[in-house]
């Protein structure tokens, strides 16, 4: 078993250092290391049959729900890019400080993808999920793109620091405390995480890019915080692609 975690271990080092031309500061590396450490921990507590890994690149259908709160662009955009994320993890810190930026740059904020964000905060990150009950509950009050997007830049997360990310976008305290306190967004938080274990989503960031189809999004997993041109080649093919078309209704 241990030899299984290091050899696992030592493979995400590599993919890591594979994806970055740029040397790993000191701060860098040891987040990695620390999350490699808490993965470890993660796998050790594993009771029941491990979910099946899913490549890049699998057909995925992601079910659409309610996603107006948790959303960041238009909702007539031809494609939707998911993304499921845990606001404490370095990978997905990485892809916000990465990709997010060009693509919310050439396809958000020019109406061709609405990016939408589904909750997968993992156990063994405390911050991850009242970070996660401070976006959605900041998107009741139509603030979530500011709050998603100063929680990613924070330098570390906290119950502070969340506070104060908050109360700058604005957020009236008295409906936020009472969202925060409701069972419901915690409900929908572990439907999120029930959702991407359905996809064989075992771990963060992993996002779907898909086309709307009846009432669900249908395209394509990717794993990880890959180079930016791997989700913008995906999303010129998609956007070059005919509009998917639902089924014809049964008689």
């Amino acid at each position: 078993m241990r030899l299984g975690l290091l050899i696992f271990a030592l493979l995400i080092a590599g993919h890591c250092a594979a994806q970055d031309q740029a040397p790993l500061t000191r701060a860098q590396g040891d987040a990695i290391l620390k999350e490699l450490a808490d993965i470890k921990r993660a796998l050790a507590d594993l009771k029941s049959k491990p979910a099946g890994e899913t490549e890049s690149g699998a057909p995925s259908k992601v079910k659409l729900g309610d996603v107006a709160v948790d959303a960041i662009g238009s909702p007539d955009a031809p494609v939707t890019m998911v993304e499921f994320t845990d606001y404490q993890c370095p990978f997905c810190k990485r892809f916000h400080e990465r990709s997010w930026p060009e693509i919310k740059k050439k396809y958000v904020d020019t109406g061709k993808v609405r990016f939408v964000v589904r909750d997968m905060p993992l156990s063994f990150h405390e911050q991850a999920l009242p970070a996660a009950i401070a976006a959605r509950c900041a998107g009741q009050q139509g603030r979530f793109p500011f709050v998603f997007e100063a929680l990613f830049a924070l330098p570390e997360l906290s119950n502070e620091a969340i506070r104060a990310v908050v109360s700058a976008a604005g957020v009236a305290e008295g409906p936020y405390r009472l969202c925060t306190a409701t069972p419901v967004v915690r409900a929908a938080i572990t439907a999120d995480s029930d959702e991407a274990e359905r996809l064989g989503i075992n771990g963060t960031p992993g996002f779907v890019i898909a086309q709307k189809k009846g009432d669900a999004l249908e395209g394509a997993l990717i794993v990880g915080a890959q180079p930016t041109n791997v989700f913008t080649s995906r999303l010129d093919a998609l956007l070059a692609a005919p509009p998917a078309t639902a089924p014809a209704p049964a008689h």
